[in-house]
């Protein structure tokens, strides 16, 4: 049952033509709202770069800050520690000339105890009279109990 010859095709060919057309708008529509969602993104990716280089610009400085400070820090430390070597070396040398000066004492009264026991030895002799000899009879009597003590102390345990 035709009524025209072509009418039915020209019917679906307008119906195809219809459904194409809405197929296109909704895709159309998703295809939009897709867009749109890669917008928001690219936006937020956008402001979030922007507050990144704020904040590196920042970190940037606040690390110059500190590599400045350490710098000056390290430029003290060197310069006390100069000061240091310095005085280190002085009391080394402050040492030295104690040490000299101790053994030069132990030296000195070894040659007057030595010089006490032989003028005591000698005292048999020849006897002074007197003062004098009372004196020299106590500086004698000193020196042998020195020489006590310091062998006392190098013979008890525990010294050097």
């Amino acid at each position: 049952m035709r009524n025209s010859p072509g009418g039915g095709e020209a019917m679906l060919l307008e119906i195809s033509a219809l459904l194409i057309a809405v197929a296109f708008v909704i895709l159309t529509f998703y295809l939009i709202r897709t867009l749109q969602a890669v917008k928001n993104s690219l936006d937020e990716v956008t402001n979030t770069l922007v507050q990144m280089k704020i904040e590196v610009r920042e970190i940037g400085d606040e690390v110059k800050e500190v590599v400045e400070n350490a710098n000056e820090m390290a430029v003290d430390l060197r310069t006390k520690l100069t000061m240091l070597d310095h005085l280190f070396r002085s009391a080394n040398d402050v040492g030295q000339v104690v040490h000299e000066l101790t053994s030069s004492l132990k030296e000195s009264a070894t040659s007057l105890i030595a010089s006490m026991t032989s003028f005591k030895n000698s005292k048999k002799t020849a006897q002074p009279t007197g003062k004098w000899h009372s004196l020299l009879e106590g500086v004698i009597a000193a020196a042998d109990l020195w020489q006590k003590v310091k062998s006392s102390r190098s013979n008890a345990p525990g010294t050097r």
